[in-house]
């Protein structure tokens, strides 16, 4: 199914198609009065088979004229709309001279099939497309075949504003996305120092402490800046990685507490096929650690991770609150106010965060379309 997705994807976005789709469109329209004969009285092509084609192909011709150079170029660019209007009627004039002249080319090389001819024009103006006498009718002929061409005109006109404007959301679409590309550079750019401030903190105070848990802590810090540096650049990475780097930080959260904190992470096994935005869910967790630990008696945070059958994440931080002046990391602000904003941008839609505050326990839900 991925596949034959990205195969209807890519012809679709071929340079080839455009021009494939019109080649095939004035092809059956030239040829229209082979397809749409009688058979059971066809015998061949006869004059007003040949004239129709020719004026079918002369109306081709005016449609694009106008719409690639005509009103694009003079009008357009050119601000001209005298010239432009001026260019429309001597193109007119000119075709409308070139058809009639071909009518009556082809009205004396084959007088044999006037009787036909007449059969297949009745219920028409006389003289419609010339025959053995086209100036019996002229001025049908030509108010007819006028508005014929400024119809085709017209519709010239509309394809090319509705090009114009495709174009032109294009554009705008590649530069809001460039813009948004821009804004998450910049988002994911303040994750890394943000977790790095905080994390050489506690290291320092390790270090104060000349405490034994500071050569493993540089370890577990080895462990994360891998993470960040070679694998949260891409649009996404595995769950798994995410769970590992959640792992990583945990741990050295832990070998600066100690026990004094309980983490309880509940994580199931079937998560290896599904890509995430990467560090998305640990500042979740880091401000589970910045306010729920503190002058709590047996502070505990709870990690709940589960992915349904049809590709969710439901993503639930749970922790007590910590009086607001006992908090571990007043320096900081970013976290939360960082991952609301880059789930806004990546998942739009797809995703539900709920944060709630009872005064006693902070949680925060997270639900988000894997892919």
């Amino acid at each position: 199914m991925y596949v034959y997705t990205m195969a209807i994807k890519r012809i679709y976005s071929s340079k080839y198609l455009k021009p494939v789709i019109h080649i095939l469109f004035w092809t059956l329209v030239i040829i229209s009065p082979y397809l749409f004969r009688n058979p059971n009285t066809w015998s061949g092509f006869s004059n007003w088979h040949y004239k129709l084609m020719i004026n079918n192909a002369l109306l081709a011709g005016v449609f694009y004229l106008n719409a690639y150079y005509l009103y694009p170029v003079i009008y357009n660019e050119k601000k001209d709309l005298l010239r432009y209007v001026l260019s429309l009627i001597v193109t007119i004039a000119l075709v409308m001279w070139f058809s009639r002249y071909i009518d009556s080319q082809l009205s004396l090389f084959k007088q044999a099939d006037l009787a036909r001819l007449r059969a297949h024009r009745r219920g028409f103006s006389n003289g419609l497309h010339g025959g053995g006498r086209p100036e019996r009718n002229w001025f049908g002929w030509y108010f007819t075949n006028m508005l014929t061409y400024l119809s085709i005109t017209g519709i010239s006109i509309s394809y090319r504003i509705i090009i114009d404007n495709a174009q032109k959301e294009k554009i705008r679409k590649e530069k809001e996305n460039e813009n948004l590309k821009t804004e998450l550079s910049f988002l994911r750019s303040q994750v890394s120092p943000h977790f790095i401030f905080n994390i050489l903190n506690n290291m320092a105070s390790m270090a104060r402490k000349k405490s034994d848990m500071l050569e493993p802590s540089i370890l577990e810090l080895s462990n994360l800046m891998r993470y960040m540096l070679y694998e949260s650049d891409g649009a996404r990475v595995l769950l798994t990685r995410e769970v590992d780097y959640l792992n990583s930080y945990m741990a050295l959260q832990l070998l600066r507490f100690g026990d004094n904190v309980t983490i309880v992470f509940n994580v199931p096994d079937n998560i290896n096929p599904y890509y995430i935005e990467p560090m998305i869910l640990v500042p979740f967790v880091e401000n589970a650690f910045k306010h729920g630990i503190g002058m709590l008696a047996d502070p505990v945070i709870t990690i709940e991770l589960y992915v349904d059958s049809n590709g969710w994440l439901d993503f639930m931080v749970t922790n007590k609150i910590a009086p607001v002046n006992d908090s571990k990391d007043k320096s900081s602000g970013i976290g939360l106010v960082n991952v609301k904003r880059r789930l806004d941008l990546l998942y739009g839609n797809n995703h539900n965060l709920e944060i709630m505050n009872d005064g006693v326990t902070f949680t925060c839900n997270l639900k988000v379309k894997l892919n």
